[in-house]
């Protein structure tokens, strides 16, 4: 094999491990604050504060730790870890500073 077709191939493979890596990049983990009666749930991460809206699966409780991808504005499955129990979301809102999503969870679950 020439040198420039082993380069290539080394930078393709290179390429092939950073995307594998990219598609865990989000796996998070997420502590219920509150989840009442309501579709919506409030969790705390790393980045701030997450609501998400329940739409599939068991709901967990308050205090229960959850993982999963965490994007704004996407689906996700979500696993509990203290029963590993799954349920999908829909990820409404990644609040750093925590003002918005409390506010909007007031606004939903009223």
């Amino acid at each position: 094999m020439s040198a420039l077709k082993l380069h290539l191939l080394g930078a393709g493979l290179a390429g092939c491990m950073l995307l594998g890596q990219t598609a865990h990049a989000n796996q998070q983990q997420a502590t219920v604050i509150l989840s009442q009666s309501c579709e919506y749930m409030l969790l705390n991460t790393r980045g701030g504060m997450v609501l998400v809206k329940q739409l599939d699966g068991t709901t967990p409780q308050a205090g229960d730790t959850l993982k999963g991808d965490i994007v704004a504005g996407d689906f996700t499955n979500l696993q509990n870890t203290r029963d590993q129990a799954s349920m999908q979301v829909w990820v409404d809102l990644v609040d750093p500073h925590s003002s918005k999503a409390l506010s909007q969870y007031g606004r939903y679950c009223t």
